[in-house]
């Protein structure tokens, strides 16, 4: 997982956390929380909205995922997936 990097929304702070310490990401998802993953060998984005997260909490994260992505370049690509209707290509990126 060298090549992902995942940070969760923090929403009282209105800000994302890096996550280092997990084996999997589905280790670390629930329907609560917000998670940006960051896949350098694509150079995409993922904003990854748990289904009980807020509108509240989806604004929060759209808002913040271009600062995320320029850290990294922005040639990124960024996109959004709900839980329950994750494409196979996120599946397939992240190991779910």
């Amino acid at each position: 997982m060298d090549d992902l990097k995942v940070f969760q929304l923090n929403e009282n702070s209105e800000d994302f956390k890096e996550i280092k310490d997990f084996s999997t990401v589905s280790d670390i998802i629930n329907s609560n929380i917000i998670l940006i993953l960051v896949d350098h060998l694509t150079k995409h984005i993922w904003i990854w909205n748990g289904k009980a997260t807020t509108p509240r909490m989806k604004f929060i994260a759209a808002r913040k995922a271009p600062n995320i992505r320029d850290k990294y370049g922005i040639d990124y690509k960024i996109a959004s997936v709900d839980q329950g209707s994750e494409t196979e290509v996120f599946r397939n990126t992240v190991g779910l």
